[in-house]
């Protein structure tokens, strides 16, 4: 009986040394984990006193913060879109103020496209990559103090042939003077139709103008004024053109001028781009038919609003516009660039012309 109290008494001595080492190693993890716990703490408030300290330094150096960045920079948009504003007026400014036209000043904020005005509105046309453009540089044409254009760029194969193109406008002119005024071709006008009724005329001084060129050494094309409405009356404006000039030695292009008639009776007045194409075609392909080097007149407008340069590409190409630069981007043969030119042996005014082909 002794042995079995003194054995249980050693039983719960042992669970007791048990418990206490148990709950010694709780305590020492716990008084651990709150010791890591202070460390981690410790080291969080160094790092937010780091980043603190970094933000307020970056502060001092100019730095800002996201929001302040983003009204930063929808502040500069809208003071660069206000410069940007203000010198567009000061180039519009100026050019007006400098005599240019409103037209040209438009051109001139749009060089990727061409801008045409007609009837009271301004058009906005891309420049096509389609056709080949003449690649001559704004200042590579200058008119002398004759008048005349001369050629100032670089490329040695361009060679500039002097023209005029004369109708009964012009009068009774001295041909012999004209050649000695260093022009080198004519064009001469065949005749016309009428922009309202439409009725087919040969010009008056067709035939004194043709063989007073051809006599004095000049070489000649020759041009109608078309207002045909459909192909048909363009194979008798063709006609009419061809019987003409039979007798006669034709060595640059024989043209169909397209143009719109500045009246609100022109019979032409509501053709469609494919109906101007339609005529031209037509006119030309006779024309080559017939042996000749067929070639369409035109401004601007004729070449984008009322027929689509890319339609009669095959054709030469007979540019009128004014003054220098050439505002026109494609190709062309012939350039009519002064409706005012001064020639000896013509009273009053001439279109003046170069050639850029050799005929």
């Amino acid at each position: 009986m002794a042995q079995d109290r003194r054995k249980s008494f050693g039983t719960r001595h042992m669970h007791n040394a048990v418990s206490i080492i148990f709950l010694s190693l709780v305590s020492i993890l716990a008084l651990s984990f709150c010791v890591y716990l202070l460390l981690i703490n410790a080291k969080l408030e160094k790092e937010e006193e780091a980043v603190k300290l970094e933000l307020e330094a970056i502060t001092k150096e100019g730095y800002y913060t996201k929001a302040e960045a983003n009204q930063m920079v929808e502040d500069a948009k809208i003071k660069a879109s206000v410069e940007a504003t203000n010198s567009l007026k000061d180039k519009i400014q100026s050019k007006l103020e400098a005599g240019e036209g409103t037209t040209s000043t438009i051109r001139s904020l749009f060089p990727e496209q061409m801008v045409v005005a007609s009837g009271g509105r301004y058009y906005f046309l891309p420049i096509s990559d389609n056709i080949e453009h003449h690649g001559f540089a704004d200042t590579d044409f200058e008119i002398d103090d004759n008048g005349y254009l001369q050629y100032l760029g670089n490329d040695e194969s361009v060679k500039i042939a002097n023209g005029i193109d004369v109708s009964r406008f012009q009068g009774k002119i001295d041909w012999k003077k004209v050649a000695e005024s260093g022009i080198d071709f004519a064009f001469i006008r065949v005749g016309l139709r009428g922009t309202s009724e439409g009725k087919l005329l040969v010009d008056d001084m067709f035939e004194t103008n043709i063989k007073g060129a051809i006599e004095n050494g000049i070489k000649v094309g020759v041009y109608i004024y078309s207002q045909a409405l459909n192909e048909e009356e363009a194979k008798e404006e063709a006609r009419l053109v061809l019987d003409n000039i039979e007798p006669y030695n034709i060595t640059y292009p024989v043209v169909i001028d397209i143009e719109s008639a500045d009246s609100e009776t022109a019979r032409t007045n509501e053709l469609t781009s494919d109906e101007y194409e339609i005529v031209a075609k037509t006119f030309c392909d006779m024309v080559k038919s017939a042996g000749y080097e067929p070639m369409i007149y035109g401004n601007v407008k004729s070449f984008t609003l009322l027929m689509d340069a890319e339609d009669v590409d095959e054709y030469g190409i007979w540019i009128a516009y004014y003054g220098t630069p050439l505002y026109y981007p494609y190709h062309f043969n012939v350039w009519q660039y002064s409706s005012t030119g001064k020639i000896n042996g013509i009273d009053g005014h001439v279109d003046l012309n170069i050639c850029i082909t050799d005929y």
